[in-house]
């Protein structure tokens, strides 16, 4: 993918290095045998000035432009049948075993599904000219301009209404259909509802289609095309944001795709639309919903996918200075649209020690296991620049080196005010540190554990729990392992966890502990294990994941459907109740019990080991720890996640 992809930045600069832009001739040179299609479309505009000048947009800016096939993609596409077949038995959420045992069972046989495993084809080489002239023409029928709040300039509208798809999807003929389906969806709206607008697609494609994300699509590494989406309704947040840009601009209406490459605070990316308003602004929105998109998480640089490709600096860095996916000609930083930005400029403390002096350098965010670079900066005497940065992040500077990073920095933060903080090691001031967990514990958490809120534990001497005898009511959200005092004046047979009926429940694992007799030590509590509903196929969460020992699966029922799971102790072994231990559904990155874990602090540009240790409790605390920098706790037992974190005042502050 790396070479495919220098390639075609290869092909850009070489067009920029030739003239002041990207001309219509010089693509029509790189087309080849595809030219005289091309020329067509343009000789079919020759009377008509903005049709011609819409046509010549489209064509000098196809030089880079590509979509993949191949026949490992097509053994994937069983996958959007499986879907289909899902959602027409009503099962619109999740990703079920048949799934994820079929994508496991083509990967296995048949190897990875990768860009680099597929054929690359480039639009300017391929595209008919037929193709081309009826997606002119349904965008110029579908252009809309009776909604005041919306940017209908003619650049606009060849930026974000024009172009035949919006990334890298095999094209398709769909827009005059979409524009005949779906143009009833905004005749209704008043012509200044923004909100309205958008709630007509959510309506129909989230409430009616019931389109719906895929954490297994997150593997899907391309765009989808839009016959696939309608035929799974299934995809990561990349391909729905492709597809309701599609869906939209059929229609008429300006829509973009905004990105983070990588968060500021955490790992991977995310990508959202944004429709463009008048005057510069802008309103991005979660593909298909009609809520103004809050950004959940920090970003450090933001993006929007162009059509066109914008001019990069006259000195283009070498792509032994730059690494090529930073240097991708239609994509636009618009990180100032999303708040306040600064000019980083940072001095050196680590020199490049290679032969070949630097002319620009790159600036990183962590990225869960590595620094990962996000932008890049000119290097003058010894400091480097970085444009448009956004505060509240940790970042480090960097030399970019045969695809390696080498710091150039130690990491420092660019603060809320733009102040950069630079931390350096203090060996002399050493302290014991406490630690509670190895990643962030991000609001998404506590929807998971609000499924739980308002369960009750329940014992009984009958099996059927008729007239039970209330343990329990847990009245709050719980964060992580909870452990509650029970107060039992009797011994009891059977003891149940019982979610509330209006919740789903998310219950990661319970344990119950008690005694035979007020004098005896408290032990664990074993039995045959009781629950509803029945377990069966269609159950994705059974209770019986509740008390599997593995706090990553979890319990989960529908709304309005008996919940339980518990014990049966049996005959003879009645117990007094005395405690229940329980995890709601979570990230599990808190300190697991028996997992082995290694602190690490930076130093002098890497990471120093401060030794590992197996958990005993909850917490887990290393000794005589140096201060005033960055640290990062591995579980070297199990899991990915991870976030490098500063100790202040006894507590871990993430970055």
């Amino acid at each position: 993918m790396y070479m495919k992809f220098s390639l075609l930045v290869c092909v850009v600069i070489f067009v920029l290095s030739c003239s002041s832009g990207l001309w219509v001739d010089q693509t029509l040179q790189y087309a080849g045998e595809n030219r005289l299609e091309l020329e067509n479309v343009l000789n079919h505009y020759k009377d008509n000035a903005e049709k011609r000048k819409a046509t010549r947009f489209l064509i000098e800016n196809m030089v880079n432009k590509y979509y993949y096939t191949g026949r490992l993609m097509d053994r994937y596409d069983v996958l959007f049948h499986l879907y289909d077949s899902l959602h027409r038995n009503d099962i619109i959420t999740g990703d079920p075993p048949v799934i994820t045992s079929t994508w496991d069972s083509i990967e296995n046989r048949f190897g990875k599904l990768t860009p680099q495993s597929l054929e690359l084809n480039l639009d300017c080489r391929t595209l008919p000219s037929d193709f081309l002239v009826e997606n002119i023409e349904t965008a110029f029928n579908a252009k809309q301009s009776r909604f005041p709040f919306l940017d209908n300039s003619f650049e606009t509208f060849c930026e974000f209404v024009l172009p035949y798809r919006a990334g890298n999807e095999y094209p398709e003929d769909y827009r005059k259909r979409y524009y005949t389906e779906f143009k009833h969806l905004i005749d209704t709206v008043a012509d200044t509802d923004t909100i309205g607008l958008l709630d007509a697609f959510h309506r129909e494609f989230h409430k009616e289609r019931k389109i719906r994300v895929s954490n297994q699509l997150w593997d899907y590494p391309i765009s989808i095309p839009v016959s696939k989406m309608e035929l799974g309704k299934r995809g990561a947040c990349r391909h729905q944001t492709v597809y309701c840009a599609s869906v939209m601009r059929a229609c008429g209406l300006p829509v973009g795709i905004d990105f983070v490459k990588s968060w500021g605070n955490r790992s991977q990316g995310h990508e959202w639309n944004v429709l463009l308003l008048k005057d510069g602004n802008i309103y991005p929105f979660d593909a298909f919903q009609s809520k103004r998109a809050e950004l959940l998480y920090k970003p450090a640089k933001i993006f929007r996918k162009m059509f066109a490709n914008h001019y990069l600096p006259e000195d283009i860095p070498a792509l032994d200075e730059v690494p090529a996916t930073l240097l991708c000609p239609d994509e636009m930083d618009v990180t100032h649209q999303y708040g306040k930005t600064y000019n980083v400029e940072v001095e050196c403390t680590y020199k490049y020690q290679g032969e070949k002096k630097k002319r620009y350098g790159v600036i990183c965010v962590f990225d869960n296991t590595q620094w990962k670079p996000i932008y890049y900066g000119k290097i003058s005497g010894n400091k480097m620049t970085f444009p448009n940065m956004m505060g509240d992040v940790c970042y480090m500077a960097g030399y970019y080196d045969q695809g390696d990073i080498i710091p150039a920095t130690d990491p420092f933060i660019l603060e809320k005010d733009g102040h950069i903080h630079l931390l350096t090691t203090d060996h002399t001031n050493k302290s014991d540190m406490i630690l509670q967990r190895k990643y962030p514990r991000f609001p998404r958490m506590e929807l998971f554990a609000a499924g739980i809120r308002r369960s009750k534990v329940e014992a009984s001497h009958e099996p059927g729990f008729k007239n039970p005898t209330l343990l329990f009511d847990l009245g709050i959200t719980p964060i992580d392992v909870s452990d509650t005092n029970l107060k039992a004046t009797e011994k009891f047979r059977y003891v149940r966890w019982k979610i509330v009926s209006y919740r789903n429940g998310n219950l990661a694992e319970v344990e119950f502990y008690g005694k035979r007799s007020p004098d005896e030590p408290e032990t664990k509590l074993t039995g045959t294990i009781i629950g509803a509903p029945a377990v069966s196929e269609e159950q994705l969460h059974p209770y019986t994941h509740a008390m599997d020992g593995d706090p990553d699966t979890y319990f989960s029922k529908k709304r309005e459907e008996l919940g339980y799971v518990g014990l049966d102790l049996g005959k003879g072994n009645e117990h007094y109740i005395t405690r229940v231990r329980y995890w709601p559904r979570s990230d599990t990155n808190f300190i697991l019990i028996g997992d082995t874990y290694e602190l690490c602090y930076w130093n002098q540009g890497k990471w120093h080991s401060m030794g590992k240790k197996v958990a005993t409790d909850l917490t887990i605390t290393f000794e005589q720890v140096p201060q005033n920098t960055f640290y990062i706790l591995h579980n070297r037992t199990k899991g990915k996640e991870e976030r490098i974190f500063t100790y202040e005042n006894g507590k871990q502050v993430w970055w």
